[in-house]
């Protein structure tokens, strides 16, 4: 049995940033968002439509993915004309922490 001291240093880990985390990995769990993640290590700056000729999806579903993967504070967006160019949230940690695994992987 824990002691009071335990449980509260154990509680501790679950500090304000668990939602936004849970989050990032929810993100994550479907095959084409990682792709995009994956081709935005080689690719830093591409267009949505770019990304979708390379899945080989279609233009509204790329634009939905990516939709979830912005939300999630994973990727950035930026309108150029008509034109929605995607880039890695290089501001968040755990982005980072993504790019650094993806490139060990693919090792």
């Amino acid at each position: 049995m824990l002691t009071a001291k335990e449980l509260r240093d154990n509680r501790r880990l679950f500090n304000g940033n668990s939602t936004q985390i849970v989050s990032m990995f929810k993100a994550l769990n479907e095959i084409n968002r990682y792709h995009i993640l994956c081709i935005l290590t080689k690719n830093p700056n591409l267009s949505v439509g770019d990304i979708a000729q390379i899945l080989d999806i279609s233009l509204p579903l790329a634009s939905q993915h990516i939709k979830v993967l912005t939300q999630s504070n994973l990727l950035q967006k930026k309108r150029e004309g008509k034109r929605v160019f995607t880039k890695l949230d290089q501001t968040n940690p755990f982005v980072k922490a993504i790019v650094r695994a993806i490139e060990e992987a693919q090792e």
